[in-house]
């Protein structure tokens, strides 16, 4: 009787300490995308800001420049459909921009937050994943640039030309193609690593990852591109899934290491050594209350037991 105020009292601070963090550390994510989103704003010459304010030049509109420069083909003409077009088009993209500038500065915040509660061998794999995430965003990002963005324009322009139309190109309609495209390599590059995280917690079989199954997702995601992709030929969604096919032939043979280890996990829990966590990574587990505990502990954080 006399444990169980103490308990609830101890849950209770526990969770408002929790909630008290978790605010401290959503203050720094918005007070760091005020900042980032409001960089695009700044003067690229402090000469329009002092001398003429019709010289006033937005860092933004540089970047909107260096878009059109590598992007818009020869033959066409970028024009404004409305008048503002522009102004919508240039907050769009401070926002795209301030998100990546402070996408540091929020899985680190996310990271600090979560990573008190993990084992040792849960931090280092959500070090992986992180990683892998952001080194699978980059991959998307180069294949937009260099790729999928360029020979999609020659592709729809070629159309128009044979049709004997003029390409002539909304502004609107020109950065939110490029931004769209971005943001569809951004999160198509990171489905495997998505597949390989829902089968480490059990969430998804292996043999999905396998088999006739990996070949049939390679044949819909193909088709799905030609179908709904940027130009109307299967040329783009080819470029898109090689890379994909490499990335998700890593991620199978992972997802397999994974099985390996599991599978034999599930033998060592015959004797009450291991038992999964959140993420299915084996930790031992106290013999009296069975409460998983690190590594080369001697008692349990749970019964304060000692489990030699």
């Amino acid at each position: 009787m006399s444990s169980e105020p103490s308990s609830f009292k101890e849950w209770a601070l526990s969770f408002w300490q929790h909630v008290d963090e978790l605010t401290r550390r959503l203050k720094v994510v918005l007070v760091t995308l005020i900042i980032t989103v409001s960089v695009g704003w700044l003067p690229s010459n402090l000469a329009g800001v002092t001398s003429n304010f019709g010289m006033y030049q937005p860092l933004i509109s540089l970047v909107m420049l260096r878009l059109k420069a590598d992007f818009l083909p020869k033959q066409a003409t970028l024009i404004a459909g409305g008048m503002a077009d522009t102004v919508f088009v240039m907050a769009y993209l401070s926002v795209l921009i301030g998100l990546l500038l402070a996408s540091p500065v929020i899985f680190y915040e996310v990271v600090a937050f979560v990573k008190p509660a993990l084992y040792d061998n849960e931090k280092r794999v959500l070090g992986r994943y992180i990683g892998s995430f952001f080194g699978l965003l980059v991959l998307g990002g180069v294949m937009a640039y260099f790729l999928i963005i360029p020979v999609s324009f020659k592709i729809l322009i070629y159309f128009t030309l044979q049709g004997g139309a003029s390409p002539f190109i909304f502004i609107k309609d020109f950065y939110s193609w490029i931004y769209t495209i971005f943001l569809i390599c951004g999160i198509f590059y990171f489905v495997p690593l998505l597949l390989v995280l829902l089968f480490h917690v059990g969430i998804l079989p292996v043999k999905y990852l396998r088999g006739r199954n990996k070949i049939f997702l390679y044949l819909g995601i193909l088709l799905i591109f030609w179908i709904f992709g940027p130009d109307p030929t299967p040329i783009t969604g080819s470029i898109m899934l090689a890379p994909f096919v490499v990335v998700f032939e890593f991620a199978a043979y992972f997802a397999g290491r994974i099985d390996t280890a599991r599978k034999r996990r599930k033998d060592m829990q015959a004797y009450g050594l291991v038992k999964p966590t959140f993420i299915s990574i084996s930790t031992t587990s106290c013999k009296f209350c069975k409460s998983p505990i690190k590594e080369n502990a001697t008692f349990c954080p749970n019964c304060n037991r000692s489990i030699n």
